[in-house]
């Protein structure tokens, strides 16, 4: 129980401040919602340290883009920026994990061993599906960029939050097919 109770707070940091993003700009406007996701940001940051005492790599890459390119966009006036950060964060994993599958290399295991405990085979096959993963969220959230409004951008962005929440619940299965001997039943660290 205490294994599932440490990912939930974790799936939490790692997803609350997207929550905050939608449920502000369902509520406001994109640009309130926005400044909202910054502050939910920095928030799971320091939650993060404070809890982990360590700033974990995925946490700290996401949230440099999300500051950076939040920030671009309440400067600008311009939700362009943030909806950009998107294509951008998701292409740019995309490219990196399937560059290190092509060199045989998980880069997915120095991100989240803290967390799963998975055999190599596993991590070269989550690294992968994640790797494809991004690549087509990446180009849907072009497609949305460049040919819908703010507002539907924001209900794709939405749904896929819930696509992202579903496949990774799903690499669940994977961990636990993989998992070392001292992991946990899912492969998680105990």
């Amino acid at each position: 129980m205490k294994v599932i109770i440490r990912f939930l707070i974790a799936i939490s940091i790692e997803f609350g401040p997207v929550v905050v993003f939608f449920v502000v700009a369902e509520e406001s406007n994109f640009f309130t919602a926005t400044g909202a996701l910054i502050g939910a940001t920095i928030a799971a940051l320091t939650t993060a340290l404070i809890r982990e005492r360590r700033m974990p790599w995925f946490s700290l890459l996401s949230s440099v883009f999300v500051l950076l390119f939040g920030i671009a966009t309440l400067t600008q006036k311009n939700p362009y920026w943030i909806q950009l950060e998107y294509t951008l964060y998701n292409a740019i994993f995309a490219l990196a994990l399937f560059i290190g599958l092509a060199f045989d290399r998980a880069l997915l295991k120095p991100l989240f061993d803290t967390t799963f405990l998975m055999s190599d085979r596993g991590w070269r096959i989550l690294s992968f599906r994640w790797a494809a993963f991004f690549a087509a969220t990446a180009i849907l959230n072009e497609y949305f960029l460049r040919f819908t409004s703010a507002e539907a951008w924001v209900e794709f962005r939405f749904a896929a939050a819930i696509i992202l929440c579903g496949f990774g619940f799903s690499q669940l299965f994977l961990s636990r097919g993989e998992r070392l001997p001292h992991a946990s039943a899912w492969g998680l660290k105990k």
